[in-house]
């Protein structure tokens, strides 16, 4: 949708007067209002998530999320052609960085104070999604397909490696009592924000927030500790020891945690974008950085197994 086509949209349909529109990305925009408002426009495909998040942001009390607000009109969501329109109030601020110790800190501890403010929410009929070990499984099966360029290039064992390293620690993973995780978890109401990447924690003003609720579940805080610990690792030179100094998980989730850290998921992920992105960055040269950083990864696997033994 063009600007004007846009403009003229959020102004029939939302009440809402653009003075200026700025594309961020595909589906998010940045809008000054005539009224001074800054807000970002976003969006999504998906009426049953928009509807859980607002659900959740009309219950919870927390000052670390940034919710939806209702457009002028009132509605909570616009729709067009099988697209839904939310608006948010725009943060000011810097995005993280996990390359930076105290950004990695500082993350860690808004998570952990957003999975306890936002405990005992609950919500009609929250949605209910996939294991992400169920996820991970058909990420592989994805990534398996794409052997031939590994063949091309000479690095099948690398191929070779990464398959089996993610479906040993699939296979063991799934083994441990998650549905129960689960089923604790609907029951006392704990949230996860499920994509904890750096750029969705925004430092303004002395305080940091949370944007970008897409995949927000109600599902145990493990699953984002997983997931952070996984992005943490590169920045700490795969050090077991250092990434054990965050204290991210209590000691009896240990196992679980560092068992589900072991699969290769995020490998896969970055693999699969940086193919679907046509990125002008020649691919032998992306699989030698992967072979470089996967021998520190199987050091890491070496060092952790070692401990939990």
């Amino acid at each position: 949708m063009n600007a004007d086509r846009l403009s003229s949209f959020l102004l029939k349909n939302g009440g809402l007067k653009p003075v200026r529109l700025t594309s961020i990305q595909e589906h998010v925009v940045y809008i000054e209002t005539n009224e001074g408002e800054r807000l970002i426009l976003k969006r999504h495909n998906n009426k049953l998530r928009v509807e859980q998040q607002w659900h959740f942001f009309e219950q919870q009390s927390s000052s670390i999320p940034v919710s939806f607000q209702r457009f002028p009109n009132q509605k909570q969501f616009l729709y067009d052609n099988g697209r839904y329109w939310t608006i948010s109030p725009y943060i000011h601020g810097r995005k993280l960085n996990y390359v930076f110790a105290k950004d990695r800190k500082d993350a860690l501890n808004v998570l952990k104070m957003f999975h306890n403010d936002t405990k005992g929410v609950k919500i009609r009929h929250p949605l209910i999604k996939e294991m992400f070990y169920v996820k991970w499984h058909k990420r592989l099966q994805k990534f398996m397909y794409t052997e031939p360029i590994f063949k091309e290039y000479r690095f099948n064992p690398l191929f070779t490696d990464i398959v089996q390293t993610a479906e040993k620690y699939l296979q063991l993973v799934s083994a441990f009592n998650w549905g129960e995780l689960h089923d604790k978890a609907r029951q006392l109401g704990t949230w996860i924000h499920g994509d904890v990447a750096a750029h969705n924690f925004i430092r303004s003003s002395g305080q940091i927030h949370l944007i970008d609720f897409d995949l927000l579940s109600c599902a145990p805080p493990l699953n984002d500790y997983i997931q952070i610990g996984q992005r943490y690792l590169p920045y700490l030179n795969w050090d077991l020891d250092r990434l054990l100094s965050y204290k991210i998980v209590p000691q009896k989730t240990i196992k679980p945690w560092l068992y589900s850290i072991f699969i290769p998921s995020d490998v896969m992920r970055e693999w699969l974008y940086f193919l679907d992105s046509n990125s002008e960055r020649p691919i032998r040269n992306y699989l030698e950085e992967l072979e470089m950083d996967w021998l520190k990864r199987q050091y890491f696997l070496k060092t952790a197994r070692k401990m939990l033994n």
